[in-house]
């Protein structure tokens, strides 16, 4: 009977652990999903990202268009607002471990913000057509001028 009540005992500690954590990683991944990292007091810039092949198109909310390279501010939140204009893609910021699909006909925010300025690679980590090895781009993250 002892042995039954440490068997019950171990599945309740279990179950509670589980479910603690399984929370955490719930409220993390909304956090991620809805930008709710971001400076409640500073508005997110948006800027649109059209994957092709093989290149990333960024827009500005000013028009500017640029390819293959976007510029941030280092601490400024950003919105990508990401799409394709001909097959799947994926974004993919290896140094910052950002990753998300690109599909014809929807728009993905990808919320990003990063402190340390420099230069981070952007890759396409979808498979898409015999020139996809040449789908790198750069997000150059540049100190503040704010201040």
């Amino acid at each position: 009977m002892a042995r039954l009540s440490i068997e019950v005992i171990t599945m309740i500690g279990a179950a509670l652990i589980l479910a603690v954590l399984g929370g955490i990683a719930f409220h993390d991944l909304i956090m991620i999903d809805t930008g709710g990292y971001f400076p409640h007091n500073e508005k997110p810039e948006v800027i649109r990202v059209i994957a092709r092949q093989y290149v990333w198109e960024f827009i500005y909310p000013n028009g500017t268009i640029s390819y293959d390279k976007v510029v941030i501010q280092a601490g400024k939140p950003y919105i990508f607002n990401l799409t394709s204009a001909d097959v799947i893609h994926a974004m993919y910021i290896v140094q910052l471990g950002y990753k998300l699909e690109a599909i014809p006909g929807y728009y993905y925010p990808l919320y990003i913000i990063v402190d340390k300025p420099g230069v981070y690679n952007i890759y396409c980590a979808e498979f898409c057509g015999p020139g996809h090895y040449t789908m790198i781009g750069e997000l150059i993250v540049v100190n503040s001028t704010a201040g």
